[in-house]
């Protein structure tokens, strides 16, 4: 609790007492914003005792705040995930850093116990000068550890705030630190329908002794209207809400079309009138597609993006990468794979598959693709797919690339853990 401590004068037994927070000349904030993968080019707003404004983050989800003098904390900021709308809210009593992730958010939902985007709309400062004290925040990470702890292991994060955080990027799926590893298996652990639920959960619950772990057998969690959901068992693999868009990568022509097509499962006894998707391009100038998936390139040459989004489960999207040139103009190369996120036990093996066209008249004797892990420790796969999962749980990356156009390629998120049952 090392922001904590600092504001609290160490651990002495006046860390119980709310946290003074005097004038400062200069105020500086500075963080990551991530859900696993950097929250790019997004604002990121906050609201102090005095002063009040927004930033962006950067490409790889950085931001740094700088409030004039005489400013004064506690602050409340906020940001929006572009890729699902879903905002992420973090509590700073101390300057320097703060990161907003879905950890961040957790923990400032059990400790003001509410909503934090009602509270961030009209924030108590005063509460949150009188909450965030560190034997309070020791508490409710503690309490939301243990939440987790049929999931994953958050005890090598020592402060959900302001333990510095590197985020994985789309330019470097690999280049995350450990704590943005632990949020990448959160992030695919924690099944879509399940985390609104949990953050009611974590607003409502008390005692601690009511908040359940989720990924144990027999985890029960009640819904807004009263129902019941499980939050264990193998459903959280099995039935959990998936998407994946095909195809995965390819090369068009500028100003060439094609359609790409989302497959996801349904819910039980559910029936839609369509296919509840929504589709978008990542980049401003990496052209336009429809609502059914029809996408025309740009005329502009460059490597864009579509991306799929469930309506249903809005946190729930995939990317498709479009590589736009002229280096084949007869024939349209492309490359998918069956799921983008694969779930494996540690030391298990599984194999992954592939599916590419071919150009006309050429055959090969084996499908010319390269199968790689991206993490030194994120276990093996031979040149079959054939991939040899590692003993210590966590989230790794596999890519499979075009040996015939390397240009494009499709990353997998490897899931490895042990099913909740």
């Amino acid at each position: 609790m090392t922001s904590l401590l600092a504001a609290c004068g160490g651990g002495s037994s006046s860390a119980s007492n709310p946290v003074v927070t005097p004038q400062v000349t200069s105020l500086s904030l500075r963080g990551t914003a991530a859900i696993g993968k950097a929250i790019a080019d997004s604002a990121v707003n906050y609201k102090c005792r005095t002063g009040t404004g927004a930033t962006k983050t950067a490409a790889d989800g950085t931001f740094e705040i700088n409030l004039p003098a005489s400013s004064a904390l506690p602050c409340v900021l906020e940001t929006s995930n572009p890729a699902n709308g879903k905002k992420l809210h973090a509590l700073a009593v101390n300057t320097g850093v703060i990161n907003l992730t879905p950890l961040t958010e957790m923990l400032s939902t059990r400790l003001m116990r509410t909503d934090m985007a009602t509270f961030f709309t009209n924030p108590d400062l005063d509460a949150v000068t009188k909450t965030l004290t560190s034997t309070n925040v020791t508490t409710a990470q503690t309490e939301i550890r243990n939440v987790l702890s049929g999931l994953l292991d958050t005890s090598s994060i020592s402060d959900f705030y302001s333990t510095p955080l590197k985020a994985a990027t789309s330019a470097n799926p690999a280049g995350g630190d450990a704590q943005d590893k632990i949020l990448d298996t959160l992030n695919l652990a924690l099944a879509a329908n399940l985390y609104e639920p949990l953050l009611t959960m974590l607003a409502k619950t008390n005692p601690p002794a009511g908040l359940p772990v989720f990924g144990r057998p027999g985890c029960l969690i009640q819904l807004v209207d009263k129902q019941f959901m499980s939050c264990s068992g193998p459903g959280l693999w099995e039935t959990a809400p998936r998407i994946d868009i095909s195809p995965g990568a390819l090369i068009m022509k500028p100003g060439s079309k094609q359609v790409f097509n989302a497959a996801i499962n349904y819910p039980p006894d559910i029936n839609y009138i369509r296919q509840p998707v929504t589709w978008q391009i990542v980049e401003t100038d990496g052209g336009v597609i429809s609502i059914n998936g029809e996408y025309t390139a740009p005329s502009k040459p460059g490597t864009y993006h579509v991306r799929a989004q469930r309506e249903d489960y809005p946190s729930l999207s995939t990317t498709a990468l479009v590589v736009v040139d002229n280096s084949t103009p007869d024939f349209v190369p492309t490359l998918s794979v069956d799921r983008h996120i694969v779930n494996v036990m540690p030391g298990a093996t599984m194999g992954l598959q592939a599916s590419i066209n071919y150009p006309p008249n050429v055959n090969y004797i084996r499908q010319p693709v390269t199968w790689s892990v991206i993490e030194a420790d994120g276990g093996s796969i031979n040149l079959s797919g054939n991939y040899l999962a590692p003993t210590k749980i966590g989230t790794y990356h596999v890519k499979v690339q075009r040996d015939d156009f390397p240009s494009i390629y499709v990353i997998l998120d490897i899931l490895v853990n042990y099913p909740p049952d």
